[in-house]
């Protein structure tokens, strides 16, 4: 029972720990949470599902999905987070904002595709074909998504320890002082939604075998991933993927030991009792300010 539990557990953890990682990378040069990033994975995995660049070969498909959210994206900067960070860099306006053009994403979907659920086949050789090893019932593609989030945080990491990482911890820690040093912060914020977007996207094509695509699985993938980053610490990509992974276990050991409809009262519970214990997450400390 407990592997039934730990396979599934893992492969939805990661997808929730991927929705954790946009926002880390969304916030790192805004300190702006993206209360869209659930839509515009649902529009990668829509795109993959339900439009003709989804009959493509998958690499191909999966490349121009990434490239259609990351557009969205990046409109998104444009018209919903750079006016509000250019008044003021620690205004909170980008709350209204980012869950406005949520909504005008998830109305533009809900015209442009039925409420039909779409499925979408893994890549070959992957497959969602149930084996058994030593007891434990996996598929191949439940263990891919799993290494490819591994994959996503390693990435991640090189790039926090590139040139462009360390501009964007400077324009983070303050973006007034990091224009005086020549950092352009519109210029990285406008890099960051870009690849956040593309991120978004990857996630939406990696979900859509496992969820199957449809206009209304964002607002879940929005709630479990802002648990896993709340949990796991913002900022912290390795964190918000461990987090998913106990997040994910969690919700599978509510579905099997209670029931289908209480893994979420299982799932929130779990996460409430972590902050209580840990407030700055799994990984988190307490920064102290100096005045």
């Amino acid at each position: 029972m407990i592997a039934e539990i730990l396979v599934p557990g893992l492969a939805f953890g990661s997808l929730y720990g991927l929705v954790a990682m946009g926002f880390n990378v969304l916030h790192r040069p805004t300190n702006v949470v993206n209360f869209a990033q659930g839509e515009l994975i649902m529009i990668g995995a829509m795109v993959m599902a339900l439009s003709p660049i989804g009959r493509l070969p998958w690499g191909l498909a999966a490349a121009g999905a990434m490239a259609i959210v990351a557009l969205v994206a990046l409109v998104e900067e444009r018209v919903a987070v750079t006016p509000v960070l250019r008044r003021s860099a620690h205004a909170a306006g980008w709350v209204i904002t980012t869950l406005a053009f949520s909504l005008l994403l998830a109305e533009a979907a809900g015209r442009l595709w039925d409420d039909q659920p779409g499925a979408v086949a893994p890549p070959w050789p992957l497959s969602l074909d149930v084996h058994e090893v030593a007891g434990v019932r996996f598929s191949s593609y439940q263990v891919a998504v799993v290494g490819t989030a591994i994959a996503v945080v390693l990435l991640l990491g090189r790039l926090d320890r590139s040139r462009m990482g360390t501009a964007l911890r400077a324009v983070a820690a303050d973006r007034d002082g990091a224009r005086l040093r020549g950092i352009d912060p519109t210029s990285l914020t406008r890099r960051s939604f870009l690849l956040g977007g593309a991120l978004a996207g990857f996630t939406g094509v990696l979900a859509a075998p496992l969820l199957l695509a449809s206009v209304t699985m964002g607002l879940g993938l929005l709630i479990k991933g802002f648990a896993a980053l709340a949990v796991g610490g913002i900022g912290d990509n390795r964190g918000v993927l461990v987090a998913g992974w106990l997040l994910g276990t969690v919700e599978a050991a509510g579905a099997a030991y209670a029931s289908p409809g209480s893994q979420s009262v299982v799932l929130f519970g779990a996460m409430l009792l972590i902050l209580v214990i840990r407030p700055h997450g799994l990984r988190g400390l307490a920064v102290q300010r100096h005045v």
